[in-house]
């Protein structure tokens, strides 16, 4: 599972499924010189997917305005089990 977004003319592939938990950040690095990756869209789906049998997203980043950030985490089950309950 990958998120794809354009970049100019280049398009950029972000394995997702490959990054531990936590808040990702990415830059365009060519020897000395580097560039910041623009924001994700803030309308992108979460990616979801299964890791040893638990299921885990990856979606943009709140409240992190004008730059590329990516949250990884492992979905709470018992929360998602509450949500789905509660009227």
């Amino acid at each position: 599972m990958s998120i794809l977004f354009q970049y100019f003319a280049a398009v950029v592939r972000v394995p997702v499924t490959e990054l531990t938990a936590g808040l990702w950040t990415g830059q365009l690095r060519l020897t000395a010189w580097s560039l910041d990756l623009p924001p994700i869209p803030g309308n992108l789906t979460p990616a979801k997917w299964r890791r040893r049998g638990l299921p885990w997203f990856a979606k943009p980043a709140p409240g992190r305005g004008r730059e590329f950030a990516l949250q990884v985490a492992r979905i709470d089950l018992l929360r998602a089990v509450t949500r789905r309950l509660k009227p």
